[in-house]
């Protein structure tokens, strides 16, 4: 197995080494945006029991078009200095193929945690350099709310809360994946209350490189998402504990389909060297 295809075990995949200092997990977990710039954000996982930490980044492109991006690392001194990664794979509706996921390394991120109520965070895209002020937009995001499903590698879903109306937080995806012409694509679903049934919403926003504009961050709503919650029993350290499944059913631009979503159980792989 090359490692152009192995690279696809980035997204949602990490292994780390457990180093000698403080978990930083229960303060960092979960979904975080600048404030300045609504419409993106970045998803912080952090290895149980250790500094390991995978993030995915959605963002916009040039053309405006959603776009998501994923790093690795090991966070050292409460800092963290990683590779983006950007990735294509096979195109939305048709069948999956994991051999056509490809990915390429498109820039650097640096992150900052020495403060516990925010993220300073700078990156590199394509020549393009910026920064965000980052801070927390969830605050029920925890270990184990990444999922993926095992045959059909190189997506993943991000389960998070968003403040709703009222004030009490209400549930909401992020589904990582790949658009009809197998470019990256982020969609978010939300749910009005806690029920199995979501709305999914396509994003564009301002051009990579170009000045925020929040005026041209956009959503249209483009299917549904439905998902049933089952009891489970996984293999840990080769002992069977509780887990939770997720089998989602989704149409989404015309395009009906179905993943069996399991949590991602981190180290999974190590990419070849």
């Amino acid at each position: 197995m090359s490692y152009t295809y192995k690279l696809i075990l980035l997204i949602f995949l990490f292994v780390f080494f457990i180093v000698p200092v403080s978990c930083l997990a229960n303060n960092f977990t979960g979904m975080w945006w600048d404030e300045s710039k609504p419409g993106t954000g970045v998803f912080l996982g952090f290895t149980e029991g250790s500094n390991g930490v995978c993030g995915s980044w959605y963002l916009y492109d040039e053309r405006g078009a959603p776009q998501w991006l994923t790093f690795i690392g090991t966070v050292e001194n409460n800092k963290l200095q990683a590779t983006l990664y950007s990735f294509t794979g096979p195109a939305f509706g048709q069948p999956w193929d994991n051999t056509q996921v490809r990915g390429e390394a498109v820039g650097n991120i640096d992150l900052d945690f020495s403060n516990s109520d925010f993220i300073a965070m700078n990156y590199e895209v394509q020549r393009q350099t910026g920064s965000l002020h980052l801070t927390r937009f969830s605050s029920k995001s925890c270990a184990g709310s990444l999922w993926w499903d095992i045959s059909k590698q190189g997506q993943g879903i991000a389960h998070f809360h968003f403040p709703g109306p009222s004030g009490q937080e209400l549930p909401s995806l992020v589904w990582y994946v790949y658009d009809s012409n197998g470019n990256s694509i982020w969609y978010t679903a939300t749910s009005n209350s806690d029920t199995s049934t979501y709305d999914v919403w396509k994003f564009s926003g301002p051009p990579l490189g170009e000045n925020w504009d929040p005026e041209l961050v956009k959503s249209e709503k483009v299917g549904t998402i439905n998902v049933d919650f089952e009891q489970a029993f996984i293999q840990d350290m080769g002992k069977p504990v509780d887990s939770i499944n997720i089998d989602m059913r989704f149409s989404v631009d015309g395009i009906n389909g179905n993943l069996s979503l399991r949590p991602f159980v981190c180290p999974v792989a190590v990419p070849e060297r």
